[in-house]
């Protein structure tokens, strides 16, 4: 019978623990999920995945954007024209006459980020300047509202994110043949948008209304 000596019992154990520890990386690796667009994930359908020079992007970790997987469509009375209005909105409010009221529409916000991830924050400043509360029925207002997934932080996507849903419409799908709001502010009058007919990208007045989608970053 073979005796073992103190030593050799802890190289035992060492080897073990080793292959033990070996065993649960792999095991980690061979678990961890990777995404394609189009897939379903996160309370929509990914529609971006964040490229090298992105915000958001880490080197050997996946990330991207989820879009909801249909447009808001909700129907509201406008609480300035008194109309109602099913599935478009406007990007700030309706309020288009008198400059010295606080709802006016045509007001610099400050959300020029145009690039990919900054649509949380554009989102953020549009909603501080038109609270949901006050003002639940704007183009942002609508997007953080939304709660695919149960998920609440939906947002309004900026001029590049929205590029990249244009790009994949044919797979994420349940686009309209419109125009859609971006987050991304051009002047304190107006905002861009992307057709989403043709891929043209243009600026409107804030007081017209258009079709959102929200997105979420993963």
């Amino acid at each position: 019978m073979k005796h073992f000596t103190k030593k050799s019992f802890t190289r035992l154990w060492m080897a073990v623990l080793l292959t033990g520890l070996g065993m649960v990386s792999a095991s980690t690796q061979s678990s961890a999920v990777t995404y394609k667009i189009g897939d379903t994930y996160g309370g929509g359908k990914v529609a971006y995945i964040f490229q090298s020079g992105d915000s958001g992007y880490v080197e050997g970790q996946q990330h991207g954007l989820i879009a909801a997987e249909a447009d808001v469509n909700t129907t509201y009375k406008d609480a300035w024209d008194g109309e109602s209005y099913t599935g478009t909105y406007v990007w700030s409010t309706s309020q288009a006459k008198i400059t010295t009221k606080a709802d006016y529409a045509y007001q610099e916000v400050g959300t020029k980020g145009t690039a990919i991830g900054a649509g949380a924050g554009n989102t953020k400043k549009i909603l501080a300047k038109y609270p949901v509360a006050n003002y639940p029925n704007s183009a942002a207002a609508v997007a953080h509202s939304y709660r695919g997934g149960g998920f609440t932080d939906w947002f309004l996507p900026s001029m590049d994110e929205l590029k990249q849903l244009y790009v994949s419409k044919g797979v994420v799908g349940g686009y309209a043949d419109f125009i859609y709001w971006s987050s991304s502010e051009m002047s304190p009058s107006v905002a861009w948008y992307k057709i989403f007919i043709n891929g043209l990208l243009g600026d409107s007045i804030k007081s017209y209304f258009k079709r959102v989608r929200p997105v979420r970053a993963f």
